[in-house]
């Protein structure tokens, strides 16, 4: 079932998004609505297995590689790290 809805959009961001729509083979509305699909789609939640559990190998990776803080798994610093370090 559908709704109608307002939204209060600025005119050059939806100008934009029309012709992205249009680009991608649909309107605005149905624009919205598989971005708010991606937006709430319940995420998959794996089991974290315990330790005991894994194979040998496996267990004594655990605790080689430390991470500071404010690093990521991919290396990269968060943006407010980069903007502290000036």
């Amino acid at each position: 079932m559908n709704q109608d809805i307002t939204l209060n959009i600025n005119s050059h961001v939806l100008e934009r998004a029309v012709i992205y729509a249009r680009m991608k083979g649909t309107d605005l509305s149905g624009l919205v609505e598989n971005l708010l699909k991606k937006a709430t789609k319940e995420k998959k939640i794996e089991r974290i297995h315990p330790i005991e559990e894994l194979d040998p190998r496996i267990q004594q990776l655990v605790g080689v590689v430390h991470f500071d803080d404010e690093v990521g798994l991919n290396g990269e610093i968060s943006k407010e790290e980069y903007f502290k370090q000036g």
